[in-house]
């Protein structure tokens, strides 16, 4: 992937845990075209980098435990090329943005 896939993914993921339209993780893994086991690592990332994302069992669905806001903007000279934006909370998480980075722990392994 490459960054502007990235960002564009990261968008789509906030309007729907926003929402509240993920769905549980088979279902969103659905959605994004990805693996369910991808859709717990992605999540683990996420919370990693400060995002206050829990699970509703109950409603099956990812959403946020606290306002959020993220923006991202591209300018060059004069002319924006992208910008990106959404919610309420100010965080920095694109430190690491490489989000299917799979370096990480293997979160599918059964314990």
């Amino acid at each position: 992937m490459n960054i502007f896939s990235d960002l564009f993914l990261l968008q789509r993921i906030d309007h729907l845990i926003r929402t509240r339209a993920t769905g549980n993780p088979k279902a969103l893994g659905d959605l994004l075209n990805i693996s369910e086991c991808s859709v717990y690592r992605l999540m683990e990332r996420l919370k990693d980098q400060g995002l206050p994302i829990a699970y509703d069992k109950q409603t099956r669905t990812y959403y946020y435990t606290e306002a959020v806001i993220w923006k991202v903007e591209f300018v060059v000279g004069d002319e924006k090329l992208l910008n990106i934006q959404g919610g309420e909370r100010n965080f920095d998480f694109f430190r690491k943005l490489s989000i299917f980075d799979r370096d990480g722990p293997d979160l599918c392994s059964a314990s």
